[in-house]
């Protein structure tokens, strides 16, 4: 009945469906057109179905409860003020997402929640220059199933990757991915990622990304989080500021060699087991990152290092705090609160702090730099870094 709405409104070049309040069982996915907007009385009061037991759900072309087609290119679509529940169990397969427009502009998803879905809400398959897409004040909860036995497409609870695309103010609850951004030009602001549960709270691969006063929290204790909160990767031109990190099991905030030309300022990871640090995953050296900011930084309780460097140069890390790391052992992979590792050349490391207020103190090693006993290779040693620093506790070794 809605897409039979949907057709004719696009027909007459668009309109409004408005959905009253109620419960509503969907045996297909709703097909949007440009133009339609598709609004409920509220997102409390009006909940949209996968009813699972009938329907043409196994062999419908839509991939989500609410999708366009990508053979079409959709604009001025908006969706908003309702709930979609894909009743999808978590790890199960052949799901489907929530909200997924494909190659739209200028279109916007606003006021939602979304259940129990593939991806929860999602922006991709525009091929222009700048989407215009946003996503705002969107919950996503339970995005946790497969569209296949355990593919590689991990379910996201909030997915854009659509130049010029927007998340504002948004949730994502118990996904597999918090939120994922693949492209350029892509802006989050003012999100929560949550109990993810396969990859990060943030997986971003993004020319040109700007993230400001987001907040990733992996679980209630740093021995049940997971992942990364914030892994930021391969690309250029990222500014990350003013977010916070907490009880993540491997980093707070992660950037991924090659990722250049960015900067890191006045964010918090709490309860992590690097604080930050820079990862070289399958990017072994002579990658490097080039022209980082790590700028008034603070890890705090972290399980390994509250800052961990290598395979980076011409980079700059001014200003943070390192507080009270626990330094599990001491072994030889673990010394430093903040710790310099290997391929490092000119950078520069000043006015940092290296701080210790439990009263029993477990910093043992305050900036430690790995090529002035561990690094043997001179190949692998630190070459022309400015080092400017004095532990207040800790062991300096530089």
């Amino acid at each position: 009945m809605i897409n039979q709405i949907v057709d004719s409104l696009s027909s007459v070049g668009g309109g409004t469906i408005f959905i009253p309040k109620g419960k509503y069982l969907l045996d297909d996915g709703v097909i949007l057109k440009s133009n339609v907007i598709l609004k409920g009385e509220s997102k409390e009061s009006v909940i949209l179905f996968r009813n699972p037991d009938t329907g043409n759900w196994k062999t419908t072309k839509s991939q989500g409860l609410i999708s366009t087609l990508p053979n079409l290119s959709n604009t001025n679509i908006l969706v908003e003020s309702l709930t979609i529940n894909g009743n999808f169990e978590r790890k199960s397969s052949g799901a489907k997402g929530g909200i997924c427009l494909r190659n739209c502009s200028k279109s916007k998803i606003r006021d939602v929640i979304t259940q129990n879905t593939w991806h929860g809400v999602a922006f991709y398959d525009f091929k222009g220059e700048n989407s215009e897409n946003s996503i705002e004040e969107v919950k996503s909860e339970n995005a946790h199933a497969f569209t296949s036995k355990d593919n590689s497409g991990r379910p996201r609870g909030i997915l854009v990757m659509d130049p010029g695309a927007r998340i504002i103010q948004s949730q994502s609850i118990g996904a597999g991915t918090g939120f994922y951004a693949h492209g350029r030009n892509i802006t989050l602001i003012g999100n929560h990622a949550e109990n993810w549960f396969e990859d990060n709270g943030y997986y971003l691969i993004v020319d040109q990304l700007t993230v400001r006063d987001c907040s990733a929290k992996g679980g209630p204790s740093p021995e049940k989080g997971f992942g990364s909160g914030f892994a930021i990767a391969y690309r250029k031109g990222a500014l990350i500021e003013n977010c916070t990190a907490i009880n993540c099991s491997n980093y707070g905030f992660r950037i991924h060699v090659p990722q250049s030309d960015t900067q890191l300022i006045n964010n918090q990871a709490v309860g992590c087991g690097n604080g930050f640090g820079v990862e070289v995953a399958s990017h072994p050296f002579p990658e490097v990152s080039n022209n980082l900011l790590f700028k008034d930084n603070k890890a705090e309780k972290s399980g390994l290092h509250g800052f961990l460097f290598r395979q980076m140069t011409n980079s700059q890390v001014v200003g943070n705090k390192a507080i009270n790391g626990n330094q599990r052992g001491v072994t030889l992979s673990t010394r430093g609160a903040i710790a310099l590792k290997e391929h490092l050349s000119d950078n520069t490391f000043d006015d940092n702090e290296c701080i210790d207020n439990q009263s029993k103190k477990t910093q043992t090693y305050g900036l430690y730099d790995f090529s002035v006993s561990q690094i043997t290779s001179d190949a692998k040693k630190g070459k022309n870094n400015k080092i400017k620093h004095r532990s207040k506790s800790g062991i300096d070794e530089f």
